[in-house]
């Protein structure tokens, strides 16, 4: 399978016979849902994160499947971490904290939800806690199990109770 980005939220993705015919498909065979299932496969073996939910549209002929991905951003990015310290460090060492940011407490982690179009505040709070996009329903888990500690502005109220 090769894979080729088009721009900032589209991939196309080319399935030639041969990976078709590692699950056993032709190409007169594939599904929707089943080019949709290899899509996500071909980008987990390529180590690409998909965030959001993906809209797809395949072509198949006899010389393999072309498929087109549109992936959405997600509409929140959420991370989970064990030790309040654990984000005060992050909080520390971010030079402009979203005024954006909740934090909820619910099975013994901490949460943190933050606008899903902030790449760079998520790639740095990775390294701090755990990305916890890939959860299904954690919004309305989080609404009804959860409970809310910082209703906006987290990242900077958390330096208040954890000053340097």
């Amino acid at each position: 399978m090769t894979i080729q980005s088009i721009g900032s939220a589209s991939v196309a993705l080319y399935i030639t016979p041969a990976d078709l015919k590692e699950y056993g498909l032709t190409p007169a065979e594939l599904t929707l849902e089943r080019a949709l299932e290899l899509t996500r496969t071909a980008f987990q073996e390529a180590g690409i994160t998909l965030e959001g939910g993906i809209e797809i549209e395949a072509y198949p002929e006899n010389c393999g499947v072309l498929v087109f991905a549109h992936v959405r951003p997600a509409e929140r990015s959420w991370f989970s971490f064990e030790r309040l310290e654990d984000l005060a460090a992050a909080a520390r060492c971010m030079s402009g904290p979203s005024p954006e940011a909740v934090l909820f407490w619910w099975g013994e982690r901490w949460w943190l939800s933050l606008p899903g179009d902030q790449q760079e505040t998520t790639a740095f709070l990775s390294e701090f806690g755990r990305c916890e996009t890939d959860r299904p329903h954690l919004d309305a888990c989080l609404a009804e199990h959860g409970r809310r500690v910082l209703d906006k502005n987290a990242l900077t109220g958390i330096l208040t109770y954890f000053p340097v």
